[in-house]
């Protein structure tokens, strides 16, 4: 099995579209027309990925995002 992958989430309801998390990570968090936060749910491809989402965890002044750990990929893998 391999390493877990990180993705990044928004509680929507959590989110007072201040757009901090845009302009840190702009390739994973977009705003909607309204200005809210929009975030990608698929995995962080690399280490410096990761670190801009870690950052934009930490800048939001909602706490409305937040990293999750997930299973790394076992495609391929045999169950017994």
């Amino acid at each position: 099995m391999s390493a877990p992958s990180w993705v990044l989430v928004l509680d929507g309801t959590a989110c007072e579209g201040h757009g901090i998390c845009a302009l840190i990570a702009p390739g994973r968090v977009h705003l909607d027309r309204f200005g809210y936060a929009d975030v990608s749910p698929t995995p962080l491809r690399d280490a410096a990925e990761l670190a801009r989402a870690r950052r934009a965890v930490r800048a939001c002044p909602a706490g409305a995002l937040s990293l999750t750990a997930r299973p790394g990929d076992t495609r391929g893998a045999r169950r017994s």
